[in-house]
């Protein structure tokens, strides 16, 4: 399909020098991913097994230049629950970016918006304490959640074998949170910032070396209404002559950090690499919580803050090799992650994928991934090591290349997930199969 329409003249005049060809790019494209899951919301005990549809189109347009490109992308999520449709949600994600290559400097823009849907998965509060709330009860298992980042780059070769490259990211992450249930979700909105500086030099052609250094900004907040008793006499009374008061309960934390690494990169040959760093990070945390109320009663208000500074290690380890037969990879890393629990959570990651090639259209291949998040917290009675945890993935799969235009993929994964307030054991299994296709479209030359 050819693009060649009298409106689009005029801007390619803009762009039009000498001997300057651009390419316009357009890519409709659809999938269909049918999945079987028997522990959607990863509890001890579920209620039931869920089969989730999800349709997708999307499309795809820009153009490429000589010496810069631009893509934009618009996708559309429709998620279908058959048990419960509390959880369905028409997703919409649109993501932006622009390269630019120089004789000596190179850009890099990526921008994204998006409103996903994300499942409650923190433990049903009747399997610890069953005094306290059931699902049914209030728990909110769908939060909605708003997405925006924008993350631009410059790379700069200082000669042939050195650069310098400076990098800024901006992420703000919102939930749209139903009042009545704000107290039973660990939902935060946060917003986080990163400027970073990367110096790299090419010791040969197959060893290179990297020095970086970062420093970052995480903002949380977050407010809960309640009510709470209070003493409206100036003397000591027995409980039962005490009142109640709206109170709102509520936290703010503010967290920087420096991060310094350095790192090495070795082609064993053309297909395999090696790539290994390592480094040191020192966060220093400001938190506040409070308590108050509209109602004139002093000792429902209160406010306590604290400051805490942390030294922690960060690296990052990847091994990977592309061959005809296929190709694998081995990571391993350890970083400082925002997260919407109110504090930063330590990660550390160890994954392994591979994939063989049957034929020239049929592969097969398994995926394996390890997870333990830890929360960084500053209060000394703050009940953050509910939400650390260790999740564990196995996935094996099938990918059949049908036409040049449509793929199909069948897989299994097999989820463990053990949150350390209970230590007990949460598995779940799922089956999903997904119906790809993306026409072929020619490309018009201008």
């Amino acid at each position: 399909m050819k693009i060649k329409t009298d409106f689009l003249l005029p801007a390619l005049v803009l762009f039009s020098t000498d001997g300057y060809a651009l390419d316009l790019l357009f890519k409709p494209e659809f999938s269909f991913k049918e999945r079987f899951d028997d522990n959607v919301r990863m509890q001890i005990h579920p209620k039931h097994s869920n089969f989730i549809s999800t349709l997708s189109p999307g499309v795809m347009f820009g153009y490429l230049a000589d010496d810069n490109e631009l893509n934009t992308r618009f996708k559309w999520n429709e998620l279908i629950y058959s048990s419960d449709s509390a959880l369905d949600f028409s997703e919409k994600l649109v993501n932006l970016s622009h390269k630019y290559q120089g004789e000596r400097l190179k850009t890099d823009l990526a921008a994204s918006y998006a409103e996903e849907s994300s499942i409650n998965n923190q433990l049903d509060p009747t399997v610890i304490d069953p005094t306290q709330i059931n699902e049914a009860g209030g728990v909110q298992l769908l939060v909605p959640r708003n997405t925006k980042s924008v993350s631009p780059t410059v790379t700069y070769n200082l000669n042939e074998k050195s650069s310098l490259q400076l990098g800024y990211s901006y992420q703000d992450v919102a939930f749209d949170r139903a009042q009545n249930l704000i107290n039973n979700i660990n939902y935060s909105d946060y917003s986080f910032q990163q400027y970073s500086a990367t110096a790299s030099h090419a010791y040969t052609e197959r060893l290179s070396f990297n020095l970086t250094g970062a420093y970052s900004v995480y903002e949380s907040a977050n407010e809960s209404p309640g009510i709470g008793l209070f003493n409206p006499f100036p003397f000591p009374v027995p409980l039962r002559f005490y009142q109640t008061a709206p109170i709102t309960t509520g936290f703010s934390q503010k967290s920087t950090t420096f991060t310094y690494q350095a790192g090495v990169q070795y082609l064993f040959d053309e297909q395999t690499q090696l790539a290994f760093s390592a480094g040191i990070r020192d966060t220093t945390t400001d938190s506040t919580q409070f308590t108050s109320s509209s109602n004139p009663a002093p000792e429902l208000n209160s406010r306590s803050s604290l400051s805490k500074n942390t030294i922690g290690n960060v690296f990052s380890a990847s091994l990977a090799r592309k061959s005809d037969w296929g190709d694998f990879s081995l990571s391993a890393g350890q970083q400082l992650n925002p997260a919407s629990t109110g504090q930063q959570q330590t990660s550390t990651t160890f994954s392994a994928r591979g994939r063989y090639n049957l034929t020239e259209r049929l592969s097969t291949g398994i995926n394996a991934n390890y997870l333990l998040s830890e929360s960084i917290s500053t209060f000394s009675n703050d009940t953050s090591r509910s939400n650390n945890r260790t999740f564990i993935t196995l996935s094996p799969n099938v990918q059949w290349r049908w036409t040049p235009e449509i793929n199909l993929d069948l897989s299994y994964s097999y989820r463990q997930q053990v949150y350390e307030a209970n230590n007990q054991t949460i598995t779940g299994d799922s089956v999903q199969l997904q119906f790809s296709y993306q026409p072929q479209i020619n490309r018009q030359v201008k």
